[in-house]
């Protein structure tokens, strides 16, 4: 959110202001003020319930919420509208290219009531108008396949202005080990349509599979970066059940090869759908896609130079991009014969 960016850019840069937290599985509760001023957040707030029997009652006010459970099983009353979700085993539980996402919408002005067990994570942010209750069931979660090779993932989209809300858009993200996401580099600081961007903060709560054991020295790991190429340039070491605040800028992250990567995200600021708009000078990324996608038809995985310049020919890439494209394919089983 370019409000938000301007405001923290420097301060985090300085490590005056750290958007990252490593939450501790104890704290039930509100955990990223945006009020609180060591919070990189000026909209968008993100908290933990640990469920128990008895109900938790909260009072929503001005703010709208989204209830994403991360294992265990909840029963709530809104306004008098009553829902139950479960995600037993967690976030990984069905394994890859499969998800048991639910979310539950708390319109402003409401009285939530819930209660169960384990975990039930939620974001908030000022509500736009009166809207009603809503539960979107993991039966209606779709997994979209998105990006390629090293960067592709798996999205679900839970909760948006498009269907239920008025401010927050919500949803998880799955990479695999050693892959990347948020690539290519994209931003959501402005609100301009016409470049297909929106003015949006967003946070991210990490997930690893298998997550820390008792013993280990350091767990499983990730790396998250947060820059915006002028005054913000930072790199961060996750772990599992990493909260972290993304102002703005670009936010790409990796998974280490020692663990599955899932995060959920929520972003608010707008209330508007998210429109990222993606940094030109990576752009080609999407190119190497199709790429990608047309060497695999090729007859052989030994292609004569001849051949590869045919190839990259109608692709329109420069040669510093051609370069980069022939080393990610060789790494693929590609192998161009320089002799032939």
């Amino acid at each position: 959110m370019e409000k938000t960016l301007r405001k923290y850019a420097e301060r985090i840069e300085r490590n005056e202001v750290d958007p990252h937290i490593r939450y501790d599985g104890k704290t039930s509760g509100l955990i990223l003020d945006p009020l609180q001023e060591d919070v990189p957040l000026e909209v968008i707030g993100f908290g933990l319930y640990l469920l128990k029997d008895l109900y938790l009652t909260r009072e929503t006010r001005d703010k709208e919420m989204v209830l994403v459970p991360q294992e265990g099983a909840f029963e709530a009353e809104v306004n008098g509208k009553k829902f139950s979700g479960k995600r037993m085993g967690g976030p990984f539980a069905l394994g890859p290219g499969r998800t048991n996402a639910s979310a539950l919408y708390v319109p402003c002005d409401s009285q939530l009531k819930i209660r169960g067990t384990g975990e039930i994570a939620f974001f908030e942010a000022p509500a736009l108008k009166q809207k009603e209750p809503f539960y979107f069931p993991s039966t209606e979660a779709k997994v979209l396949s998105r990006g390629a090779w090293i960067w592709r993932r798996d999205i679900v989209n839970l909760i948006s202005p498009n269907d239920a809300s008025t401010n927050l858009v919500v949803g998880e993200t799955y990479s695999p080990p050693g892959f990347w996401s948020g690539t290519p580099l994209h931003v959501h600081d402005k609100d301009d349509p016409k470049a297909g961007e929106s003015d949006l903060e967003e946070i991210y709560y990490h997930r690893m599979n298998p997550g820390r054991k008792e013993g280990d020295q350091f767990g499983p790991y990730a790396v998250q970066l947060l820059f915006d190429g002028q005054k913000m340039m930072k790199a961060f070491l996750i772990g599992d059940k990493s909260i972290f605040a993304i102002p703005g800028g670009s936010h790409p992250v990796v998974a280490s090869p020692v663990a599955e990567l899932l995060y959920l995200w929520g972003l608010g600021g707008g209330g508007s759908e998210l429109r990222m708009r993606d940094i030109p000078e990576f752009r080609y990324l999407k190119s190497f896609e199709e790429a990608f996608a047309k060497a695999q038809n090729l007859p052989s995985r030994l292609v004569s130079e001849e051949a590869w310049k045919g190839f990259v020919s109608s692709l329109g890439f420069t040669e510093d991009q051609q370069r980069l494209l022939r080393i990610m394919l060789k790494e693929q089983g590609l192998e161009i014969d320089a002799i032939s």
